[in-house]
């Protein structure tokens, strides 16, 4: 039976409440689960960019981040959840995906979802093959 690990980048993912939260990402096996991945600076807790086209950025190399520090890559990435507070923002990030996310890109559900942090546009969620034992 595989064993449950806990991935750390050390964002800071206490949300302020002085412990961790949630773990940045936890492999199961051959899977990697990150946790969503927001534009949210781990020091201050203050978002990062303003547009979809900039918070998308920050939430990608974070995400390219995380991976590496399980020992993965956007090469063993399988699906990516993403969620946008706004519609009208889908082409704008379509065009960051494209632009950052290298081909064959992995499968990918885009829906519109409200956000608890005020002006923040996009989070996202994703399934990765992992790698070698941590």
């Amino acid at each position: 039976m595989p064993r449950l690990e806990h991935v750390s980048i050390g964002s800071g993912s206490t949300l302020g409440l002085g412990e961790r939260v949630m773990a940045d990402a936890v492999r199961f096996g051959d899977l990697l689960f990150l946790a969503g991945r927001a534009p949210v600076d781990p020091a201050t807790l203050k978002l990062r960019g303003d547009t979809v086209d900039e918070q998308a950025a920050v939430v990608l190399e974070d995400v390219g981040r995380v991976l590496a520090a399980a020992g993965s890559g956007w090469d063993r990435v399988l699906r990516v959840e993403c969620f946008l507070a706004d519609a009208d923002d889908f082409a704008a990030w379509n065009r960051v995906w494209l632009e950052s996310v290298p081909a064959p890109r992995p499968a990918r559900t885009t829906v519109v979802a409200g956000f608890v942090v005020p002006g923040m546009r996009i989070e996202l969620q994703v399934t990765a093959a992992a790698r070698a034992s941590l």
